[in-house]
């Protein structure tokens, strides 16, 4: 075989192998992109998930205020206070969400009902968007890795003072244990219904004292204040109601015969004063279950 030969075949073999070569780098360029397809955002996002993606959304779209918050909350941190929207003035009803990145007031809020998500800077609506079209766009800008970074910094229901919006003195809406969310019941079938910041209907937040002046007893008249304390090795969360006289009401959650109920006892006797459970038929079948007492 003459020595043309020779290397015209050996031309063809590397066109060959270069041609493979180029084949095997392109499909290891696909399947990187499946893999970070595969690990971008759903609609199933945390807590700090969520407002990490609000705001990070938020400050490609909108600029301003928005792109600032998030800038400083990457070198600091992410506080997202949740409010009543008393003070607010603005026309949704819902409860409003202040982020800020070093616990102060901030022009920028936002709003979420159902699956829908209004911006504001100051009192101007900045737009809104349902919330798979947030992690869509998210997703197209490939801001998952920002997101989870920033949510690994974010605080859900931080105090922020409310020197500028609502009710001086009021920090924020607390979040009640998980534990006592539900709807419950007593034997007469009378509702006790406990929601992430509600008890059947009464707001708990937190209140600074040293500056809490309710401007008027119509803003702050389902309003309370609470918090965990630990009485003869039961943990209670103690409510009591802004407005009234008494020291409230401490809520403790035990389980009788493999059930959970809530019990109630008088903050200023330590006495038993009722229970509730996740259904009637409970309640009634267990009407004479017997407490551990605070005493």
């Amino acid at each position: 075989m003459s020595k043309r030969i020779l290397a015209l075949i050996g031309i063809l073999m590397a066109l060959g192998l270069t041609a493979c070569n180029q084949n095997t780098a392109n499909n290891m360029n696909n399947q990187r992109k499946a893999n970070t397809q595969k690990q971008g955002l759903t609609t199933k996002l945390n807590a700090p998930e969520q407002a990490s993606a609000f705001i990070i959304y938020a400050a490609m779209k909108y600029k301003g205020h928005w792109q600032k918050l998030y800038q400083r909350a990457q070198a600091t941190k992410l506080s997202v206070s949740v409010k009543n929207h008393t003070g607010f003035r603005v026309k949704s009803k819902d409860y409003i969400y202040e982020a800020s990145d070093d616990g102060k007031e901030a022009d920028t809020f936002y709003t979420v009902k159902d699956d829908q998500i209004t911006w504001y800077t100051g009192k101007k609506k900045q737009g809104s968007a349902e919330l798979s079209n947030v992690v869509n766009y998210l997703n197209s800008h490939e801001q998952a890795d920002q997101v989870k970074q920033l949510a690994a910094i974010t605080k859900i229901g931080a105090a922020i003072t409310s020197d500028k919006y609502g009710v001086k003195g009021d920090n924020g809406l607390s979040f009640i244990p998980k534990s006592l969310r539900g709807t419950w019941y007593n034997r007469q079938g009378k509702k006790l219904v406990v929601t992430d910041h509600t008890i059947n209907g009464e707001e708990i937040h937190m209140i600074d004292n040293a500056s809490f002046a309710p401007v008027s007893f119509k803003q702050t008249e389902k309003w309370a204040r609470a918090r965990m304390e630990n009485i003869n090795g039961i943990d209670c969360y103690h409510v009591q109601s802004l407005n009234q006289q008494g020291f409230g009401l401490l809520y403790t959650v035990q389980k009788k015969d493999g059930e959970h109920a809530i019990a109630t006892y008088s903050v200023d006797t330590g006495d038993f004063t009722g229970s509730y459970w996740k259904s009637i038929k409970s309640a009634k079948i267990n009407r004479d279950a017997v407490f551990a007492s605070l005493k």
